[in-house]
């Protein structure tokens, strides 16, 4: 990829090399709970933790239930529970060195006051106690007090990998949940040990020091819905849970209406063809808006942007051959000066590039099939605004040796033949490539 193209800042730890060594947080206490604060100010695309996690289950319970050297009850105990992912985590539990098994059970520590914790344990239980009294022949077969806390841990702090694995983690499964999170995270596809989790700071005004670090454990879709639909899915639809984050208890229905609607006007605009300057400018608005409102990386505006940046391409392709037909009758598309031209590809080469770090701290490795899909859309319009902007330079230096005060050219169109070319006016696209060469 090219090095200033929208995958060039995909960090070595995002494609699975460098150390886990980063750390700019830390656990501390705050309303009753552990929560994760910045150590100091973090700007947007910051790493903030490498973390390897503590316990991973695979997603094949048989791994562990039917191995060769498992115990042989295992598989008859887990088709007579009906749920083998509950046992197959607790034998990958037993698997662990005694030390992190302490420490994966430390997790459990001081939930007594937490109303999630407290019904997850107390459905495993309920579920446990009733299994064995239908099946009692089963109670001395395992430690069942550790069951059903292995299975409460990962109910509570288990987070799914996209390659269907389940893994509990020190911090990361300690980060609490915002709707207006500040932070995202992705797991290493490579390097060991497997399950690595890199988290990035995505709020658009960066995190200040001592400030609480958050992610959102719910699909983006869900955060542009109103509140009781964003903890409705948070909770499982359980009664009486409610998200406790900043922007679930300010309760802005009206910036929730809002949101809603400059999305479906900004899918209308990118949507646009042929595009034009005020679908475009529109476009721009809304996301200007959405900045406000929700002020972090999220794909659906990554994707948004590479749309509005395609758009801006095709206006300066539209451009180009309004420049070499001038004598032609034609409706004028969009601005023909050099200085709308430059602004236009400015615009898109930050657009593209913005949103390929948009993808990289939200996708991690994950992004790089993106990355290098929008390279091919980068590219024409980082060589065309290079080429562009050494004209004007060019165009500006022979006014000025001349003695001449230099004058933008002038807005409307005004047809005129090609032996008599408007002075000022941008070059057609086979004179700029003459001048490159």
């Amino acid at each position: 990829m090219s090095p200033s193209g929208p995958g060039a800042a995909l960090s070595a730890l995002a494609i699975g090399g460098g150390s886990e060594a980063v750390v700019r947080g830390e656990l501390t206490k705050g309303d009753g709970r552990s929560i994760f604060v910045a150590i100091r100010q973090l700007r947007w695309g910051t790493p903030i933790l490498t973390e390897a996690p503590l316990l991973l289950v695979e997603a094949d319970p048989d791994r562990y239930l039917k191995a060769e050297d498992a115990d042989p009850r295992f598989a008859e105990l887990a088709a007579a529970l009906g749920d083998s992912s509950r046992l197959a985590a607790y034998v990958a539990f037993r698997q662990l060195h005694e030390r992190k098994q302490k420490e994966f059970l430390a997790l459990w520590d001081g939930m007594e006051d937490d109303p999630v914790a407290c019904a997850i344990h107390a459905a495993n239980r309920q579920g446990i106690e009733e299994f064995l009294q239908d099946h009692p022949h089963f109670r001395p077969s395992v430690y069942w007090n550790h069951v059903i806390l292995v299975s409460s841990i990962f109910g509570r702090f288990g987070l799914q990998n996209a390659d269907g694995s389940r893994a509990v983690y020190s911090i990361c499964s300690r980060i609490q949940h915002s709707c207006k999170p500040n932070a995202a995270w992705f797991t290493l596809r490579k390097g060991f040990p497997r399950g690595k989790r890199m988290l990035h700071t995505i709020s658009l005004n960066g995190i200040r020091r001592r400030e609480e670090i958050t992610v959102s454990h719910v699909p983006e879709t869900v955060l542009l819905q109103p509140k009781l639909r964003r903890s409705s899915f948070l909770f499982n639809g359980v009664p009486n849970l409610t998200c406790r984050c900043h922007r679930c208890e300010v309760n802005d229905e009206e910036a929730d209406e809002k949101t809603q609607h400059l999305f479906g006007k900004l899918s209308n605009h990118v949507s646009t063809r042929p595009p034009t300057d005020s679908s475009t400018a529109a476009a721009q608005e809304c996301l200007a808006e959405l900045d406000v409102l929700l002020p972090f990386s999220m794909q659906s505006k990554a994707k948004a942007k590479v749309l509005l940046a395609t758009a801006f391409g095709e206006l300066s392709q539209r451009a180009a051959w309004q420049q070499d037909n001038q004598p032609a009758n034609i409706i004028r598309w969009t601005g023909l000066d050099a200085e709308s031209q430059e602004r236009r590809l400015k615009d898109a080469k930050r657009l593209y590039e913005t949103a390929g770090k948009d993808f990289e701290y939200l996708l991690g490795q994950d992004a790089l099939p993106i990355l290098q899909r929008m390279e091919s859309g980068y590219k024409p319009v980082q060589d065309q605004h290079k080429i562009l902007a050494k004209y004007t330079r060019e165009n500006e230096a022979d006014v000025a040796n001349a003695g001449l005060s230099y004058e933008q050219p002038p807005q409307l169109y005004e047809p005129q033949l090609p032996s008599q070319p408007r002075p000022g006016m941008p070059p057609s696209w086979e004179e700029l490539f003459k001048r490159s060469g």
